[in-house]
């Protein structure tokens, strides 16, 4: 039999229970809140905004070298990152040209994109560099490797001194500088915000950000 006192303790317990609850909730709200929240030391502005070749759908674009350690590493998660992408972000690579040393890597990336190269080329350059200690730094080069997906030397010859490797050279140079970008690989979302693993901490953190500026400068739009 449950006295009036006992219902008393046992209404007050119930109610103590429902706010350690709601408090607990609440706090648990606040901290994901908190965790979702962009932060400002993750990321900055580029020196310069510059337009974007995506249309409608944002664009994260990739600043890389072919020769750089770092981007090679990078390569299977930004792939993996690129199959679960926001669908409203479409992801561009950007050869970065801060010196003409770098000229040439970029303009081999372009003359493999003029040619419809497959991506296994792309990959097949990069583990060229930094597994097998292969660097192909002419023309010569290029076209003796690029010989093994198909193509003849006058096309790889004709594609890498084309008119549209050369605007995408300029394009790319422009970028390079508007983008404020100090090294590389560094992730240029929409022409306005700047990322990389020394901004966030860490690669997976980096893409954390991204996707929050994605969202970020969707809403902008």
């Amino acid at each position: 039999m449950t006295t009036r006192k006992q219902s008393t303790l046992f209404y007050r317990a119930k109610q103590s229970l429902v706010l350690l609850f709601s408090f607990g909730a609440l706090m648990a709200c606040q901290a994901q809140t908190t965790a979702d929240e962009l932060d400002p030391s993750k990321y900055q502005t580029v020196t310069s905004e510059f337009a974007v070749s995506t249309g409608d759908k944002i664009e994260v674009a990739e600043l890389f070298w072919f020769k750089c350690g770092h981007c090679y590493a990078l390569e299977p998660t930004l792939k993996k990152w690129e199959e679960g992408k926001p669908d409203n972000a479409e992801l561009v690579k950007v050869p970065a040209i801060f010196s003409a040393r770098w000229e040439f890597e970029a303009q081999a990336f372009y003359a493999m994109q003029a040619l419809n190269a497959p991506q296994e080329a792309y990959d097949a350059y990069f583990h060229r560099i930094h597994v097998q200690k292969k660097y192909i730094n002419n023309v010569s080069a290029l076209t003796e490797f690029l010989s093994e997906y198909g193509f003849a030397a006058d096309q790889v010859e004709s594609a890498f001194n084309s008119f549209a490797v050369d605007t995408n050279m300029r394009n790319a140079k422009k970028i390079s500088i508007a983008s404020g970008a100090t090294g590389v690989p560094a992730i240029i979302v929409d022409g306005k915000y700047l990322t990389s693993v020394t901004h966030a901490g860490s690669t997976q953190e980096m893409f954390k950000v991204v996707d929050q500026l994605v969202k970020k400068a969707a809403a902008e739009r």
